[in-house]
């Protein structure tokens, strides 16, 4: 999808590439999109359960907008928007951030590459899946500093993930694969929500083995840091598909109809 929104399809049609052109109607109608999807960019509105939580409502309306606005969300809402049109689903990711307001610690969302994230197959909800992964590459000097017990164990990784295909060479001979495992288990007969970061077979930290989270559980609420914002919905999967998916046929009708036209004119 990705190849084709850069008019790079005459590639996915054929192993080989000659002198075709690429219209840009495909690409125009998803910046259509975009454009309508910024247009209605949404603001923070809490409303109260009843009458007596009007107030509180106000309040909580005022401290997620200055939330909203330390993350820059406008930024992070429209790359979530581009991912979605183009790949049919957009991910958030919604963290506590312990370094952030110089330690004091806040909340950090996130646009993620829906391509890091692995779940339980066969799920239509995020938050009914047993476990949640997500992956990220980071180079191998900064998870030393970060985590001297690495030493010597940091090397080609174990894992690997799906790659875009990109027009620089991207090299990742230095990096190692980090993992975030969130799952969930009942404790006293609660459900709660654990965390673990791990990298090649090493823990770097686990919720579980903290004695103020063992029991609450890493994040109070209980839920995955993770939504899924879908454009049309399949079933059986938590993602969807995309502009892209519904207009390749189109698209390629009309360039292989001007390409028809440009060759006879020529």
């Amino acid at each position: 999808n990705e190849q084709w929104f850069k008019m790079r399809h005459w590639e996915q049609m054929r192993n080989t590439t000659g002198e075709e052109f690429s219209s840009a109607w495909l690409f125009n109608s998803i910046a259509n999109k975009h454009a309508d999807a910024m247009d209605n960019f949404p603001r923070v509105n809490c409303l109260p359960r009843e009458m007596s939580d009007k107030n509180s409502a106000e309040i909580l309306t005022e401290i997620l907008s200055v939330v909203f606005e330390r993350n820059d969300f406008e930024k992070i809402y429209s790359d979530t928007w581009w991912y979605k049109l183009k790949a049919g689903t957009g991910v958030y990711g919604i963290f506590w951030n312990p370094k952030k307001q110089n330690g004091l610690g806040d909340i950090e969302i996130k646009q993620l590459n829906l391509l890091n994230i692995f779940w339980e197959p066969g799920i239509r909800e995020i938050q009914k899946s047993k476990n949640i992964f997500y992956v990220e590459l980071t180079d191998n000097d900064v998870l030393l500093s970060m985590y001297p017990q690495l030493k010597e164990k940091l090397g080609s990784s174990t894992i690997e993930i799906s790659k875009y295909i990109y027009d620089d060479t991207v090299d990742t001979s230095n990096k190692s694969a980090v993992v975030d495992w969130y799952y969930k288990k009942f404790i006293n007969g609660i459900e709660v929500l654990h965390y673990c970061k791990f990298c090649n077979g090493e823990i770097l930290y686990a919720s579980e083995n903290d004695s103020e989270y063992y029991e609450k559980g890493f994040y109070s609420h209980g839920q995955y840091p993770f939504v899924f914002d879908t454009l049309f919905v399949e079933e059986g999967t938590p993602c969807g598909f995309g502009y892209i998916d519904i207009m390749k046929d189109a698209q390629k009708q009309i360039d292989i109809l001007n390409n028809a036209l440009i060759k006879n004119a020529v």
